[in-house]
C-alpha cells in the first residue's frame, strides 16, 4: 500500500480531503487587529469599553443591555450565539450577574478561538 505524500502533501493541494477541518483547507486570515501593539478588533474594544465595565459593576441592566446588543450581532456559524446572550440578558435582569457571567464563559468557551481565526475583524 501506498501512503502518498503526505497530510499537507501535494495529494491534497486541490482543497484538501472531503472532512478535513477547515484549518487544513483554508490559508490562515491575517488580521490588522487585536494582537499586541495593534489596535483593537472592533468586538475586542467594544467587550473592553461596554461589557468589562457592566460585568465589573455588578449592574444586573448595565449586563443585560450589553448581551442584548451582542444578540443582535450574530457572526455566520455561530448558531447558538443569540440564545446564549438572551439567556445571559434575561438571568441579569433578574438579578443573577453569576448566571449572566456564566453565560458569557459559555460563549466564550463555544467560539471565542473560531471568532479570532475568522471574524475579530468584522464591524462591530
Amino acid at each position: 500500500m501506498s501512503v502518498g505524500v503526505g497530510f499537507a502533501g501535494a495529494a491534497w493541494a486541490a482543497g484538501g480531503p472531503p472532512d478535513a477541518p477547515a484549518s487544513v483547507t483554508e490559508e490562515a486570515k491575517k488580521f490588522d487587529c487585536g494582537k499586541k501593539g495593534q489596535k483593537a478588533c472592533p468586538m475586542q474594544g467594544w467587550m473592553k469599553k461596554v461589557m468589562q465595565t457592566a460585568t465589573t459593576s455588578g449592574d444586573g441592566a448595565k449586563i443585560a443591555k450589553a448581551l442584548e446588543y451582542i444578540a443582535s450581532k450574530p457572526p455566520p456559524g455561530m448558531g447558538k450565539w443569540v440564545s446564549i446572550s438572551k439567556e445571559g440578558a434575561e438571568k441579569a435582569k433578574k438579578g443573577d450577574i453569576d448566571g449572566a457571567k456564566k453565560s458569557c464563559k459559555t460563549c466564550h468557551d463555544m467560539y471565542k478561538a473560531d471568532y479570532k481565526a475568522k471574524h475579530r475583524d468584522l464591524p462591530f
